[in-house]
């Protein structure tokens, strides 16, 4: 009989799926403990307790441990709810005509700010072509890390060599990427992720980190009473006294979900993203050889099925996601090889 890892044994505890859920693509699962901090800080607000400014330090923890998993300093870190919302601070912080390189099939939180403004000029190409296509005279090049569509993963190291040679800032989207892909050195000036997904968080947490020359560059565009030097002392009046780190980009927090991230970070962080970058990859490596594809660098497999296999694969319960008409199946820390087994006898006929 086989002794359970460590790995093993703590997502055991943590996790209780009723379903092969392959989805953390789209929402990853709460752990029970993450669950447990959410639900006691919300019956502390129904009975009258709930300690409001208790939060700021629950916040700062997250962002230093953001931080670490990205290569930042916790000064480094904003907060906010949506991604598109701190993409459109970089977008708006841009001159007219400036030039902007986005990846083909790009999730719309990081596209549709840019082509909010008829003033800029968007460029689109595929994701493998992204490093090469960047040039002189360019502003910025923007892409998610890891695709939404289809879980292709981004040459990191190149895009960021040749923005790098050519004057170019970097906007990296790791809300497919944070949790499972490490990424404490990558470059980029900025770096934007949701933590509900990989992170498996509550929903409305957003981090947005960057270099300080980078920062200095935006405009706190949805400045707010907790962008404040002192939120509980500045939240009324002029003049205009904003943090001077990046909290100054920080918007109003959504209590629950923040309670909720720190407790998942800290899961994250204890298992290592390593382990958990050579656990999903492994897994969804067993899955492509199970199809027949060659193995990847993705946590994520993409595939073309028929009705009648999706029809299969839901009456199997198995939870994945249609995206840009194929089917996509996330494997996570919680997942197992026998999900992935389960998954391949609904899809291989």
């Amino acid at each position: 009989m086989t002794t359970p890892s460590a790995f093993e044994t703590l997502v055991r505890d943590e996790f209780a799926p009723t379903t092969i859920y392959l989805n953390a693509a789209s929402t990853g699962l709460l752990p029970r403990s993450t669950l447990a901090a959410v639900v006691a800080a919300e019956e502390q607000r129904m009975h009258g307790e709930f300690d409001i400014p208790g939060v700021d330090s629950v916040i700062d923890d997250c962002r230093a441990a953001f931080g670490r998993l990205t290569g930042f300093a916790a000064s480094q870190v904003a907060v906010g709810s949506q991604v598109s919302q701190m993409v459109g601070l970089v977008a708006q912080s841009l001159r007219p005509g400036a030039n902007v390189l986005v990846p083909e099939h790009e999730f719309n939180s990081v596209l549709w700010p840019f082509l909010v403004r008829p003033d800029l000029n968007v460029r689109v190409v595929p994701l493998a072509e992204i490093p090469a296509a960047i040039r002189p005279g360019d502003d910025v090049v923007a892409a998610a890390v890891v695709q939404s569509a289809d879980g292709a993963v981004l040459d990191i190291a190149a895009t960021v060599a040749a923005a790098r040679a050519h004057g170019v800032r970097v906007l990296f989207d790791v809300s497919q990427a944070v949790g499972w892909l490490p990424l404490h050195d990558t470059g980029a000036d900025w770096i934007i992720g949701a933590g509900y997904k990989w992170l498996c968080a509550p929903k409305g947490t957003v981090f947005l980190a960057g270099t300080p020359a980078a920062l200095d560059t935006l405009t706190p565009t949805a400045a707010g009473w907790y962008a404040g030097y002192n939120p509980w002392e500045t939240c009324y009046d002029g003049p205009l006294r904003l943090a001077e780190n990046a909290r100054r980009f920080d918007v109003g927090p959504v209590w629950p979900a923040w309670i909720g991230q720190r407790r998942s970070l800290e899961l994250i962080e204890q298992i290592g993203v390593e382990s958990i970058h050579r656990h999903d990859v492994a897994l969804a490596d067993r899955l492509r050889k199970g199809l027949g594809l060659p193995e990847g660098n993705s946590a994520v497999v993409s595939i073309e099925v028929s009705e009648q296999t999706l029809e299969r694969v839901r009456a199997a319960r198995i939870v994945g996601a249609v995206r840009a008409g194929r089917l996509r199946l996330a494997c996570h820390l919680y997942n197992t090889e026998e999900d992935v087994d389960r998954a391949l006898d609904a899809l291989v006929d």
